[in-house]
């Protein structure tokens, strides 16, 4: 009986402790199958959506700041002058220009043109003198008087590089004239990312709050092929104040090498209207966008937002803006609950630009975003902030900066990853160096071909902190790019 009964309780040890094995190496087994697929089962993050209208967006800016850089080229200074070097010496004509440079670098444009209008009364023939005239003029926006301006100064004798801003100036002068005018960009080159699938920073991931390293999804550097065109319009109404309506269209691809369940393809459109009001500018709008992922729909939304943008000096404004987009998602073959994310999304922000010469411009803003899902562990809410450097370098040449911190708070926890309720910070720095390929290739600078040609460096940093492991992520990217714009 004894030696039975101590039998039984033997072989009910022994089972149970096999029992806790088994349990133990399933578990085991599911958090390692869990690390193994993690990086091609969890949806993609919330950046990769974001990435092509970011990616448009330092684009248009880089173009921006290429057309600045450009009409700016002949007010360059030579060297700074002030008006008590002037007064030493009021009648040289090479100091009272040079003063003139220095006084539209400062953004005292009426003042230059007081200073040129003088030199022109003693030396009407001096083709430098009245170009850099008929520049200020255009800045001025009176038009009229520039082009008279840039018709007489082209009789002159000059050198070639004159003829060149001459002719360029006449050129935008007719198409400002335009009552619909269009813009084509077409761009191509290349980008590297140094964790193209997000892979997490520690190498491990959370199952139901137990850490398993991964087996596979580890950071993982790719090289892409990246593309994108746009045209845009903008058609005048007819109106003294200048109101318009405008739209657009942009196409954005990336090809990867070896990551190529990242591919992307992005389509998106706007239309719109600009309406000058006496105390600023007011910009409503309607948006739609297309995103597939690796060969298969992803996203697609629908949305509208408003800008309103006050001008408090000549060189500081404030701006408003508010945007609502509702995000249908489609389901994934490698992740089958994305559609899970399918709800609004809402961003509104306020800010200042400021510009304390017309070759510096600083940006800043604040505010917040709410997106709704119809998951919780997929809906999140948080603040968001912005700032943002543009230098125009001479040459036409630019360096853009940006940095930009978000915050995202999760409505609830995805309890089969952790019980822990998700809050993620999310930080962004970018800095980009353009520079015009006819400054790259003096040899071929008078070649239209060249003109309106750009060639982008930029460096990417994007730092993803969370509370739950799964989604610490960071990556560098670089990206070169060659940009062709026409404007007709």
């Amino acid at each position: 009986m004894g030696l039975r009964s101590g039998t039984r309780v033997g072989i009910a040890s022994i089972a149970g402790g096999l029992s806790l094995e088994l349990s133990l190496g399933v578990l085991l087994g599911l958090g390692l199958a869990l690390g193994s697929a993690s990086a091609s089962a969890d949806p993609p993050s919330v950046q990769e959506q974001q990435r092509p209208a970011q990616q448009l967006g330092e684009s248009a800016r880089a173009n921006s700041a290429f057309q600045s850089a450009q009409e700016l080229q002949p007010l360059q200074p030579g060297q700074s002058i002030t008006y008590d070097d002037v007064l030493k010496n009021p009648d040289d004509v090479e100091l009272n220009y040079l003063y003139a440079q220095s006084q539209v670098a400062k953004g005292e444009l009426r003042g230059a043109a007081s200073t040129l209008e003088r030199i022109l009364l003693i030396a009407p023939d001096l083709a430098r003198v009245r170009l850099l005239y008929a520049v200020v003029l255009y800045r001025l926006d009176n038009l009229d008087e520039a082009e008279r301006e840039f018709r007489a100064v082209s009789q002159l004798p000059m050198g070639d590089r004159l003829r060149e801003e001459v002719e360029f100036y006449l050129e935008l002068i007719a198409l400002r004239r335009k009552t619909t005018r269009y813009a084509a960009t077409f761009a191509g080159g290349m980008q590297w990312d140094s964790n193209r699938n997000a892979g997490p920073n520690g190498g491990r991931v959370l199952f139901l709050d137990q850490s398993f390293p991964l087996v596979s999804g580890r950071k993982q550097s790719d090289w892409s092929g990246v593309m994108l065109a746009g045209l845009r319009a903008t058609h005048d109404l007819g109106y003294d104040a200048g109101h318009a309506l405008t739209g657009g269209l942009q196409i954005y691809g990336q090809k990867q090498v070896d990551v190529t369940d990242l591919d992307l393809m992005a389509i998106s459109g706007d239309a719109g209207g600009v309406y000058h009001a006496r105390g600023g500018d007011i910009q409503p709008a309607l948006f739609v966008s297309y995103l597939n992922l690796g060969g298969e729909s992803y996203v697609t939304t629908v949305g509208t937002g408003v800008v309103a943008d006050h001008r408090v000096t000549p060189t500081f404004d404030l701006f408003a803006r508010v945007r609502f987009d509702y995000e249908f998602f489609e389901k994934l073959s490698d992740s089958p609950i994305t559609n899970e994310r399918t709800g609004g999304r809402i961003v509104g922000i306020a800010g200042a630009s400021w510009s304390p010469w017309p070759t510096l411009r600083f940006d800043a803003s604040i505010g917040g975003l709410d997106k709704e899902a119809r998951e919780t562990f997929y809906s999140y809410s948080g603040p968001i902030a912005n700032v943002s450097g543009t230098w125009l370098l001479g040459r036409g040449q630019f360096l853009l900066s940006t940095f930009t911190f978000e915050y995202d708070g999760y409505d609830g926890p995805e309890e089969i990853i952790s019980e822990k309720t998700r809050r993620d910070e999310v930080y962004l720095a970018s800095l980009s160096y353009g520079v015009p390929m006819s400054v790259l290739l003096p040899f071929a600078a008078s070649s239209r071909a060249l003109r309106d040609t750009l060639l982008t460096v930029n460096a990417t940093y994007l730092n993803e902190r969370s509370t739950v492991e799964n989604y610490q992520y960071d990556d560098w990217r670089f990206t070169l790019l060659w940009t062709k714009t026409f404007a007709f």
